[in-house]
């Protein structure tokens, strides 16, 4: 935990519970975004590096309306209203 790499410990029998919550909060997020991390952590589970034009579009989620309302957001104490541009 003190590296970051866990947030949580639960016990054996709340895994399954706790992990599908964990998929619910990060689906109900940034929908582009996660629609980027899908694919770029399917590429790179299958062995194959991204290319620069695929880093370079890891960085496009910066120039998006969705960003701007979630700074938005996040500067108002607010949850966003993510709408997928």
């Amino acid at each position: 935990m003190s590296k970051g790499l866990l947030r949580r410990v639960v016990d054996d029998g709340q895994v399954d519970e706790h992990a599908y919550a964990t998929a619910r909060r990060i689906a109900a997020a940034a929908p582009l975004v996660n629609r980027w991390h899908k694919r770029f952590a399917a590429q790179l589970r299958a062995g194959r590096p991204l290319t620069d034009a695929e880093r370079r579009e890891a960085y496009a989620c910066f120039g998006t309306e969705d960003y701007r309302r979630g700074r938005a957001a996040f500067a108002q104490k607010q949850g966003p209203a993510f709408t997928g541009r």
